[in-house]
């Protein structure tokens, strides 16, 4: 699997969690609204996901958009592993191989698989309400 497939795969699991996290926050669910910052050796994530996995498995999954560093994400309270997923744009690439082929961005991961999985992220915190000023940092070690 080539790793624009491994970002692709990524980024169509987290698109998969978005819709049952709800629009608002306070919603009758007991989802609690969680902000802060994810950064990679210090330095802000450019664009990427985050996720917030129940430990005992009680709660649905939540999470958000991470974007030039900041994310704002549902969550239900609880002790939760963190998943995240990042990238950053080192290109264009063509849709087709024709001359007239309209580009995309060309994606390259930039968040090590460890933080990718619930079986082996070593980041986990406590949800006891709702929180502003979460800081999530990850390595590249």
């Amino acid at each position: 699997m080539t790793m624009y497939s491994h970002i692709l795969t990524a980024t169509f699991a987290v698109l998969c969690v978005l819709p049952v996290l709800g629009c608002s926050p306070g919603n009758k669910s007991g989802e609690v609204e969680v902000s802060g910052t994810a950064t990679i050796d210090g330095e802000p994530i450019p664009a990427g996901s985050i996720s917030f996995v129940a430990t005992d498995k009680s709660a649905p999954t939540g999470g958000g958009v991470i974007k030039d560093g900041q994310f704002t994400g549902f969550t239900m309270p609880g002790t939760k592993k963190v998943l995240v997923v990042g990238s950053k744009v080192v290109g264009k690439e063509k849709l087709y191989d024709t001359p007239d082929s309209p580009t995309r961005d060309k994606l390259e991961s930039i968040v090590p698989p460890k933080y990718q999985s619930i079986q082996t992220t070593p980041l986990e915190v406590t949800i006891e309400g709702a929180q502003q000023d979460l800081l999530i940092e990850v390595s590249r070690k």
